[in-house]
């Protein structure tokens, strides 16, 4: 329906108007992850006007979301050729070299988005990913804490805080950035997480447990309680050993 609207539209609206219409559809319909619709709508985009960045920004974020990474990267590149200050570009390139295990490539390109947009918490928080999951937690934690002032309420910014700071050895710091970002359950399994992720075991397990205790029903922390007990060769705690009914 909506591009039959579009193209209705075309017989009244300026030229311009139409344009910014499908520009901001094809915004919309990549942010909900609807790729095949927003594919067409950057490709007809591109076509219209091949000096503007922004349907090759698009058509490369699709691109890399299906699995397409050569095709994303010359869309991406040839997007900050057209506008090298495009720092959604610049992201969403080091989003894809964060992908491919191309450490310095993605910070690189994670640390430009963040120099032309210093206040945008997602791409202080994809530097700090970035940071923090190629073995660089210490220097992810700052990042991270910039980011949070940019949105303290962010409950996506505090969990990734507190697996750095888990990652750099400090599990306090963890436990209470983990305790703020969520459920009194989810900050129990987070922080096992970040024991096993240590090779931490018994204490994984323990807060695996205790996490299903708090919440009966739920599903993560009942499967990594299972995982690691069957690593360390020990059953469930009595009174976790049945799951209670689905309702």
């Amino acid at each position: 329906m909506l591009p039959m609207l579009l193209a209705a539209g075309c017989a009244t609206a300026p030229h311009g108007d139409v344009l910014g219409a499908k520009r901001s559809l094809a915004r919309e319909l990549v942010k909900r992850r609807d790729w095949a619709p927003a594919l067409a709508l950057a490709k007809d985009l591109h076509r219209a006007d091949p000096r503007d960045p922004e349907p090759l920004l698009l058509r490369g974020i699709i691109y890399r979301e299906q699995r397409l990474p050569a095709e994303s990267e010359a869309d991406l590149k040839e997007a900050i050729s057209l506008d090298s200050g495009l720092a959604a570009a610049h992201d969403a390139l080091g989003v894809l070299y964060d992908s491919a295990g191309r450490a310095e490539e993605a910070v690189g390109e994670h640390r430009r988005a963040v120099e032309l947009a210093p206040h945008s918490p997602g791409y202080l928080n994809n530097l700090g990913f970035a940071l923090f999951a190629h073995g660089r937690a210490r220097e992810a934690i700052p990042v991270l804490r910039e980011a949070l002032r940019e949105a303290p309420l962010d409950p996506k910014l505090r969990n990734n805080l507190g697996f750095a700071y888990a990652a750099a050895g400090d599990f306090a710091q963890a436990d209470e950035q983990f305790t703020r970002a969520g459920s009194p359950s989810d900050a129990k399994n987070n922080l096992g997480w970040a024991y096993e992720r240590r090779g931490a075991l018994k204490q994984a397990y323990d807060l695996y447990a205790e996490a299903l205790r708090l919440e009966p029903g739920a599903t993560v922390a009942r499967q990594n309680l299972e995982r690691v007990a069957r690593a360390l060769g020990r059953t469930l705690p009595r009174e976790l050993e049945q799951a209670p009914p689905r309702t």
